[in-house]
């Protein structure tokens, strides 16, 4: 992923410290003091204070006569400004610096140990421009130094020499006087002491950008707790270390704990500083970053702009902190496509870029450089291409002509010949970016992909397939492999994010076979391949099974497991951001080492582990087709939306989203067909669902009709002689009945077809892996939610008539939370549980109290395992332009966005309406679910109210507990997509069960019961016949299909 802020960092003016010690018995002497600007010679006197006035752009001079071994302590006392102090020699070298007290009012302690006799100097300056002030200095102490005071001074020139290191980028040297620094402190003060966290910070800052998050966030929480110890939660120093530990927490991605922080300390630091106080800017400067990592691109400019206006009033007109922070700013508005503004912002970079380095330096070239994109996104291509020749004139100047930077230019420049419909010079210039990403940079790496898309592009709109599916086939593999890598280390939300990623470039690769050759079978076997790789692969990734997995291994499997995680991770950095300061073959090298090594590790854990070998299986098509039975099809249903290779930019290439199907049969060409505007098959789908929830509706057949001409009819020819569908659905046919429409003929298509469901084709290549079930059948039924105190609570509240209506309520439907919901009783869910027991009298009932989360966390790979209770589902609350298709299943709905949707679905059990906070709080969520031990179960019954439903994902199928179950390893799933009675539940049930006593297939036995009910009455409505579906293996419980 593509982080469009640049992150220039947090480059605070580490001035910020100070000390404070016991004071030795002294000497007392007198100082000669002479101050700059003017001032007269002041003779410093324990007890005869002297006061300054101190504003912008001055600084006040001190001379210091001392003698070797002399240990002075001075006091500076500041009145409405911060100052900052530093000791020089005579050769006007820091030797030590001091501002413990950031506050405007407040004493700051200076310390200093004279090696030699000389004349020290005193240097005081305003922490920031525009601030005015006064202070009074003062003499306290002239001593013989003793052990501690040698100590004490040796910890802040350490302190010193690193934070000096630091300002020039030089993190490995800066570490070493960091941790002699800290060293020195505990000698003199003891293991805990205010400038020791302060020392801490220091360090941990430094290991911060050094990349060793470990080291830092060991010494920040040491820091923080010894802060709050000693100053109080609500000091400067402990604000700075947990926004430092911040920022640790925001590069492991741990955007959570991240935000917490930042969001604390910078609360807390705006308690301490005035609104436009130069101490809070990097505080809503790092907000800003975090709130643009969480997808909050306008609250994250609201912070930037706050963090602007203080450094625009505390710092000099030339700052380049200035200038990083107007060019972040400028590219958050380029994000909210406002060009002009972000040109405007540029442009002052540029002016300050220019006046303070020179036309030719890099940082010109990357204002230049934005500017280019805002003309281009304005149509103004004549100046884009100005502007972007100027860049690319500095970049060959400073880097050389076979830089990545130059391809990115190159690449920019590319856009606006295409913008121009000048493909022919757009593919040039493309190439030669192309040849140049590919000798800097890895396969995988971003910018080596987006050229090849973009050549692809450039191939289209010359109307030259042949070439666009050899470069859109190429630019898949390598999209393939960098997801593999992505996708394995990325945070949540950038696995989320990967979404909107994955939906352009199916949507160009969808386009290619159906708008540009339709009939041609190369690009309609890479459609076909790019569904089967991508559908429902970020779920996957954020269930994380590796980890779920390494929980069921051996120690020594574990190992191996954790050394190929540490090693994916270590390829990712490497693959996806290139060789920063390598050369190419030592980048080359690095890289074909930990490929290997991945591979090493990947077929020895295949060999220990058939789940692995499974889950790790190559995604091709050929495997695909010679998964499909002889007798079956698989239909990929993709939303694609058009893609224009002509349009000027991005913005303008999409049209409107529509269907497509994709048929899959053994030993046959695939063929893809377009069905159509997907809003009007939504709009047909939502009409149909509404029907078939309502048995007192007479145009169910009807409706099913009309999705069926939309959805099927198209592409039934293509099955032939199939007498099973393997259906992989997208968008709102995630929530359709398929064995419920209807043909041309007036039948429902289950008296045709038999029907199973999978998230994508690619669930078939795991299906063959055999898995040994751990434990026999599972029943979970009539779990005691806590009806007693419930039913206390609510009648305190409201009346006995609305008591009387949620004590009858079966399903849910409306809520702001779970935590404001309601789950009625379900008695009759027992008498469904007992009849299945007579049936495998094998199995573990567990009802009432007996009925919890704890128990069904515990279980070790049931054969069978049957959950009769509620099921929940709770929408993202409110929809988005551009985010999932809206469902029409009426669900709850969260009161709080919650990020992962696998924490919006899941099922409650005993103790659910109590909620006491303790660690079986009676709810199952749908990760908690996808964290299960069920591999070797081979078939999940959720016997509940809309337990197939979820949030539906384009591309990804629907987010709730039917995948999650599938990832947990279950086989087979049967769930439904709405409530009936428990008596008409308990009796298909029953005799689905009975079904598989006798043999039958795990969805064949379904489709048995459903055909039985439609024989006893052919006029039934769907809503009794068709809720449950079965989505896996379709075989018998002894695998047998």
């Amino acid at each position: 992923m593509r982080n469009r802020i640049r992150q220039s960092g947090w480059t605070r003016l580490l001035l910020l410290c100070a000390a404070v010690f016991a004071i030795q018995s002294s000497v007392a002497r007198s100082i000669d003091a002479q101050s700059t600007n003017g001032r007269e010679v002041a003779k410093l006197k324990i007890g005869k204070p002297v006061e300054r006035e101190i504003g912008a752009n001055e600084h006040h001079t001190f001379a210091i006569s001392l003698l070797a071994n002399q240990f002075v302590v001075i006091e500076v006392e500041q009145r409405g400004i911060d100052v900052l102090e530093q000791i020089t020699g005579p050769d006007q070298k820091s030797l030590s610096e001091f501002d413990r007290e950031w506050r405007p009012n407040g004493v700051d302690r200076i310390e200093f140990l004279a090696d030699k006799p000389d004349v020290y100097q005193l240097n005081l300056r305003p922490s920031f421009l525009g601030s005015r002030g006064h202070y009074e200095v003062r003499l306290i102490e002239l001593r013989d130094a003793t052990e501690t005071d040698r100590l004490v001074d040796q910890a802040h020139r350490l302190s010193t020499k690193a934070k000096l290191l630091e300002r020039d980028g030089k993190f490995s040297e800066a570490q070493t006087f960091a941790l002699q620094a800290v060293a020195a402190q505990e000698k003199a003060g003891g293991p805990e002491s205010a400038y020791l966290s302060l020392l801490l910070s220091q360090l941990g800052w430094v290991q911060k950008q050094l990349g060793k998050y470990t080291d830092a966030e060991k010494n920040l929480l040491r820091a923080i707790n010894m802060s709050e110890k000693l100053l109080g939660p609500e000091h400067p120093h402990t604000a700075y270390a947990q926004n430092v530990l911040g920022l640790v927490y925001r590069l492991t991605n741990d955007f959570a704990k991240s935000s917490q922080l930042l969001e604390q300390s910078a609360n807390t630091a705006a308690k301490l500083f005035a609104a436009d106080d130069g101490h809070l800017l990097t505080y809503w400067e790092n907000v800003s970053l975090i709130r643009g990592d969480m997808g909050d691109a306008k609250q994250a400019r609201v912070e930037l702009e706050r963090a602007t206006a203080i450094a625009e009033k505390t710092l000099a007109p030339d700052s380049t902190k200035i200038a990083a922070l107007l060019n972040n700013l400028g590219l958050l508005y380029q994000g909210e496509r406002d060009y002009d503004r972000a040109d405007k912002l540029f442009q002052k970079c540029l002016a300050i870029y220019e006046q303070k380095f020179g036309p030719d330096h890099p940082s010109v070239a990357t204002e230049l450089q934005n500017m280019g994109i805002d003309a281009r996104q304005k149509k103004d291509y004549d100046r884009a291409i100005e502007l972007y020749q100027r860049a690319l004139a500095i970049r060959e100047k400073t880097v050389g002509p076979e830089h990545p930077n130059v391809a990115a230019l190159l690449n920019n420049i590319a856009n606006i010949y295409h913008g121009k419909g000048d493909y022919l010079k757009a593919l040039e210039t493309q190439q030669r970016a192309l040849a140049i990403a590919e000798k800097s940079l890895g396969p995988y790496h971003g910018l080596r992909l987006t050229l090849l898309d973009n050549i692809a592009r450039s191939y289209m709109a010359l109307g030259d397939t042949a070439h666009a599916i050899h470069f859109q086939s190429e630019a898949e593999e390598g999209e393939d492999a960098a997801a593999e890598l992505d996708l394995m280390v990325g945070s949540e939300r950038q696995k989320l994010a990967y979404l909107d990623d994955f939906g352009e470039s199916s949507s160009r690769i969808l386009s290619l076979n159906l708008s540009f050759a339709p009939a041609d079978s190369q690009a309609a076997t890479l459609a076909t391949l790019a569904l089967l790789r991508r559908k429902g692969r970020v779920l996957d990734a954020m269930s994380d099974d590796l980890a779920n997995l390494r929980q069921r291994s051996n120690a020594e499997d574990r190992k191996l497991l954790d050394d190929l995680r540490s090693t994916i991770a270590s390829l990712a950095k490497l693959a996806l951001n290139g060789p920063g300061k390598l050369t190419r073959d030592e980048f080359q090298k690095q890289l074909e080492t930990l490929t290997a090594a991945k591979e090493k590790l990947e077929a020895t854990i295949s060999t220990r582990s058939a789940e692995f070998s499974a889950r790790s299986r190559p995604v091709t098509l050929d495997a695909v087709q010679s998964s499909v039975p002889a007798n079956a099809a698989l239909i990929e249903f993709a939303i694609y939306r058009p893609f224009d290779p002509k349009a000027a930019n991005n913005n303008e290439a999409f049209g409107k989203p529509r269907y497509a199907a994709y048929l899959v049969r053994p030993h046959a060409s695939v063929v893809g067909k377009d069905l159509g505007d997907a809003e009007v098959i939504d709009r047909a789908i939502a009409a149909w669902r509404e029907a078939l929830r309502d048995p007192q509706r007479s145009d169910a057949r009807e409706l099913a009709r009309a999705v069926d001409d939309k959805v099927l009819r198209p592409v039934r020819a293509l099955f032939a002689d199939a007498t099973q569908l393997l259906v992989s659905p997208d968008g709102e046919l995630n929530l359709v009945p398929f064995a419920a429409l209807v043909d041309e003929q007036g039948r429902y298509l289950i008296q045709r077809y038999s029907f199973t469901y999978l998230t994508s084709g690619r669930d078939l290549l795991r299906m063959p892996i055999r898995r040994e079930s751990q434990s026999g059948p599972l029943i979970v039924a009539n779990p005691t939610f806590g009806e007693q105190a419930r039913l206390q609570s609510v009648a305190a509240s409201t009346n006995s008539k609305h008591l009387q209506r949620d004590t009858k309520r079966r399903s849910i439907t409306s809520t702001r939370s779970v935590t404001d919901t309601y789950f009625a009783p379900l008695d009759g869910t027992e008498s469904e549980a007992r009849s299945i027991q007579t049936l495998f009298p094998d199995a573990k009932l567990l009802t009432g109290v007996n009925a919890t989360e704890t128990a069904v966390k515990q279980a070790a790979a049931p054969s069978i395992l049957h959950l009769s209770t509620h099921g929940f589902f709770l929408s993202e609350p409110p929809a988005v332009a551009g985010g999932p298709v809206a469902s029409t299943n009426r669900p709850a709905s969260a009161s709080t966005k919650i990020e992962n949707p696998l924490l919006r679905s899941g099922l409650a059990l005993a103790g659910a309406n109590l909620r006491d906070g303790k660690g079986d709080d009676g709810i199952l969520t749908a990760l908690e679910a996808s964290d299960l031990n069920l591999w070797g179960t081979k078939l999940v019954v959720l016997s509940a109210c809309d337990t197939g439903l979820g949030e539906v994902r384009n591309g990804e199928g629907v987010y709730g507990l039917r995948r999650a179950f599938t990832l947990a390893g279950a086989e087979s799933l049967v769930m439904s997509l709405w409530p009936i009675s428990d008596f008409t539940t308990r009796e298909l049930m029953t005799n689905y069960y009975k079904n598989l006593k006798q043999g039958l297939g795990r969805g064949e036995a379904l489709r048995q019961v459903q055909l039985d009910m439609l024989k006893k009455n052919a006029r039934l409505h769907p809503f009794y016949w068709a809720n449950f579906i079965q989505a896996g293996e379709w075989a018998n419980l002894d695998g047998k299909r």
